[in-house]
């Protein structure tokens, strides 16, 4: 049982490794490259939950980065990497729950396996805040696990409300995965105020959804 701060700081030095040549997700990142690709404004772009910046190594066009990431050891190891140089990069160590993401900033939010520690009220202040952060026909491309069906969903919840009822720590400051159903993230982003969703791929247990202003 470790914090989500001590869990990424120990995972940061391994983390690219495990992500390309473990789970093989290169093909995750073509297509979050090819999302990004298909974005006719993409200058200002804001990476929640950013690691080691696996995502921003897709971002190949002129553009203001601005990553956010709660491991100091993630950001550090980003920090490490040349991007391209059309890239003007901005980090951020802290919460995104926590930093001002300001009214109609950016036109693209890019979130990456971030999400699916947080309960459906979490998540529905997150995609608030990316809504109203968003510019006019901005998008948020939004790639993350999901259950496999309503009970699995119910059941991970339950068991997370217990152990942070237990341990008195706020819900999602602990490393426990707690995935939704397509069905829910949906319903969750339509209450932000997106009305137009899209699951633009899926493989196994991760979705990647492309929702417009």
């Amino acid at each position: 049982m470790k914090s989500m701060e001590e869990f990424f700081n120990e995972e940061a030095t391994h983390y690219d490794n495990n992500f390309i040549n473990v789970l093989g997700m290169s093909e995750y990142y073509d297509e979050i490259e090819k999302q990004l690709n298909q974005c006719v404004h993409k200058y200002d772009i804001l990476v929640l939950g950013c690691g080691t910046g696996l995502e921003i190594e897709r971002i190949k066009s002129k553009s203001n980065v601005t990553a956010i990431d709660i491991s100091k050891s993630m950001v550090d190891e980003l920090q490490k990497k040349d991007f391209s140089k059309e890239i003007n990069l901005n980090t951020i160590v802290g919460s995104y729950f926590d930093v001002d993401f300001g009214i109609k900033t950016y036109d693209i939010v890019l979130s990456s396996y971030s999400f699916h520690h947080f309960n459906k009220e979490q998540k529905l202040f997150l995609y608030a805040k990316i809504y109203n952060c968003l510019k006019e026909n901005g998008r948020f491309i939004h790639g993350d696990s999901v259950a496999a069906t309503m009970d699995d969903e119910l059941t991970r919840l339950k068991e997370a409300d217990k152990i942070y009822a237990d341990s008195k720590f706020p819900f999602g400051s602990i490393h426990i995965d707690v995935p939704l159903t397509i069905q829910s993230e949906f319903l969750i982003l339509r209450n932000a105020g997106f009305t137009d969703i899209k699951i633009e791929k899926e493989w196994g247990r991760t979705t990647l959804y492309k929702a417009k202003k």
